[in-house]
């Protein structure tokens, strides 16, 4: 709602009218304006990282935002952008622009809900395309933007974005995995197996029941397209089976419940203890520690250190 506020401020404020028309309701267009690639893409992450809430920042960082939100109403709602902060905040307009491309290309791949991934491309076509329509405009001549031609383009442009991006958030509805809620355990991998899918997909699930039971998910940098040539089985109805039948949003998360129940035995055997959790994450497919750490605490809540120390 609030990004649909911004669009229209925006639209008002570049529609062929001149400024003393608006008298003081500009500086809040301009307010509307300079809001709406922050909320774009606040939009962006909420819609295409599973793990990311506003409501779960910490509190400082939300006292943080109130204020930002005060200075934003100050600079462009009373002194109507004057100064050097407007040049900035256009940078970090073009920098959060280049963000959501980026974490809609780097999700790509792993994300296994079609409807989502069908956002990720739209927002990386509608972003690049609109950066490169505007970046034209003012390389050829700025004026233009005060045309009725403009006007016009800018306003279908965002009404065939709006109406394609709502199809797709609408599609995009958020389940929950069956598998992520379960607490992590030795025990997962047969919870997983006991799941009944469809008779279309049964012997495809039984192989892949049979390679992550002789741990192919310990593969460095496995994917699903890799996967799926191991299975014989087209990548988007491996996506389907995962997906839909098995209840996983993204790939990595479908490794995991595999690999992070893996870790908890090697760090609960105290014949191992010494062995470096480096190489634990190593041997079981992690690219990094860092990347190791993340998941290991995103599925028991603790660190893999924290963890272990239980069992010394």
């Amino acid at each position: 709602m609030g990004l649909g506020i911004c669009i229209s401020g925006y639209l008002l404020l570049t529609a062929p009218i001149p400024d003393e028309f608006y008298g003081y309701f500009r500086g809040f267009l301009l307010f509307l304006t300079e809001l709406m690639p922050y909320l774009l893409w606040c939009l962006a992450y909420v819609s295409l990282q599973d793990d990311f809430r506003p409501s779960k920042l910490p509190g400082l960082l939300k006292v943080l935002l109130v204020f930002v939100i005060i200075w934003f109403i100050y600079f462009f709602g009373y002194l109507e952008g004057v100064g050097w902060f407007h040049q900035i905040n256009h940078w970090i307009a073009l920098v959060l622009s280049a963000h959501i491309i980026f974490i809609a290309v780097k999700g790509l791949q792993d994300d296994l809900v079609n409807s989502r991934r069908t956002m990720r491309i739209l927002l990386m076509i509608s972003i690049s395309l609109y950066i490169l329509f505007l970046v034209t405009l003012e390389l050829s001549d700025a004026s233009l933007r005060d045309s009725s031609t403009f006007s016009l383009i800018n306003a279908l442009l965002f009404f065939f974005s709006i109406s394609v991006f709502s199809w797709a958030f609408i599609r995009n509805s958020p389940k929950e995995s069956l598998v992520n809620n379960l607490s992590v355990t030795k025990n997962n991998v047969d919870a997983v197996k006991e799941i009944k899918v469809p008779a279309v997909f049964l012997n495809s699930y039984e192989t892949l029941n049979h390679l992550m039971t002789n741990e192919i998910y310990k593969e460095m940098n496995l994917t699903i397209a890799k996967l799926a040539g191991e299975l014989a089985l087209p990548e988007h109805q491996l996506r389907e089976l995962i997906n839909k039948h098995l209840g996983f949003r993204n790939f990595s998360d479908y490794l995991n419940s595999y690999r992070i129940p893996a870790a908890c035995q090697e760090f609960e055997d105290i014949t191992k203890i010494r062995k470096p959790i480096l190489t634990i994450a190593l041997e079981l497919g992690f690219g990094s520690i860092a990347t190791f750490n993340r998941a290991f605490k995103a599925k028991t809540g603790q660190t893999p250190k924290e963890y272990r120390q239980k069992f010394q």
